[in-house]
């Protein structure tokens, strides 16, 4: 929570909006409020990981859901957001041979 909170502040300082991306009890949030934002904290492990496949599962099922790289590209696209802040991407997981373990956000961002 202090991370997300903390790197919120640095994008106002540099005289940015920041909208962080999460699906509350089934609703896509463009933009939280610190409520929201402690309330995806505290979910912890309970809250979904969500990329873009999942949007309408967690959505229908009135889940919780932080996103990755992948439905946060989507979402923002969608919310006319064309820069967005991420700690990074995901990539061709060890043993992919066996797996097939692709991240969809490689994916996204050939799109």
């Amino acid at each position: 929570l202090k991370m997300a909170l903390g790197v919120e502040e640095i994008a106002r300082q540099r005289g940015c909006t920041p909208a962080t991306i999460a699906i509350l009890d089934g609703v896509v949030r463009v933009g939280l409020s610190p409520d929201q934002l402690r309330k995806l904290a505290q979910l912890g492990s309970k809250c979904r990981k969500v990329s873009r496949r999942d949007i309408a599962l967690v959505v229908a099922e009135r889940g919780n859901g932080a996103t990755t790289v992948a439905a946060t590209m989507y979402i923002a696209h969608l919310a006319g957001i064309s820069v967005f802040v991420t700690g990074g991407i995901g990539g061709v997981h060890r043993g992919v041979e066996q797996t097939m373990d692709v991240s969809a956000d490689l994916t996204e961002l050939g799109r």
